[in-house]
């Protein structure tokens, strides 16, 4: 089954590394149409200028409430939410500026994630073949102390994501939760390490999920770390 054809999906984070990779990928995938959002619109424009029938630009910060709740109102054709947005400020706890890292990590790796879910989620419940995707990071399952702050918004949103599988099953939508390591990719530039390129993570994760995989370690160190002894994914 390809849940990606013919579907409506909303992409946040599309002016990223990752985003553009999803906009790629999902085109291969056969989409009808993808809202293409972030917070840089001539980016965005850009992009949407070389596919003009399936690409649609939108300003969407995900910590601006009324711009989420505008968007959502006004799109109700969406049937795939990707939780694409994400920064990582690199801090750690014994920081002087560590709770103003914290705050703005939590409030768009995790409290914008949780807001634009819950805002969309009635027109999910509406459409057919609906999802969403959160994409996460090792660093919710582990502790990397140099990225401390950001550790704990995407636990957060780990612990988000597991919690609504379950209740939105009932009403038709899954629910997926995506673990990469480390991405080649402007985020993680400062890494000296085996990185996956942006293109073959999103074409492994869109494979997963296709498999339906739930959880989903797309790149071999996400992998040797699943196989490994430090994690386990479960809840009561």
């Amino acid at each position: 089954m390809n849940l990606f054809s013919n579907s409506v999906i909303l992409l946040t984070g599309a002016d990223g590394d990752i985003g553009k990779a999803f906009i790629e990928e999902l085109l291969n995938q056969n989409v009808r149409k993808i809202y293409i959002t972030g917070i840089n619109i001539e980016k965005l424009s850009a992009l949407a200028s070389l596919h003009p029938n399936n690409l649609f630009p939108f300003l969407l910060d995900v910590t601006d409430s009324n711009q989420i709740k505008d968007f959502c109102s006004n799109h109700t054709d969406i049937n795939i939410l990707i939780n694409n947005a994400g920064i990582e400020l690199k801090s750690n706890f014994l920081n002087l500026k560590a709770h103003e890292y914290a705050k703005l990590e939590m409030n768009i790796n995790y409290i914008g994630v949780v807001n634009l879910t819950n805002e969309l989620i009635p027109t999910l419940k509406s459409n057919s073949n609906a999802a969403i995707i959160n994409i996460l990071s090792i660093a919710s399952l582990y502790v990397i102390k140099r990225l401390s702050t950001y550790c704990a918004s995407k636990t957060a949103a780990h612990i988000f994501t597991q919690s609504i599988r379950e209740d939105l099953a009932e009403d038709n939508i899954k629910v997926f939760g995506i673990y990469p390591g480390y991405v080649d990719s402007k985020m993680s530039s400062d890494v000296e390490h085996n990185k996956i390129s942006p293109q073959a993570l999103v074409k492994n994760i869109c494979n997963d999920i296709n498999l339906d995989f739930y959880d989903v370690f797309p790149d071999p160190m996400s992998i040797a770390f699943k196989n490994s002894n430090k994690l386990t994914i479960d809840y009561i």
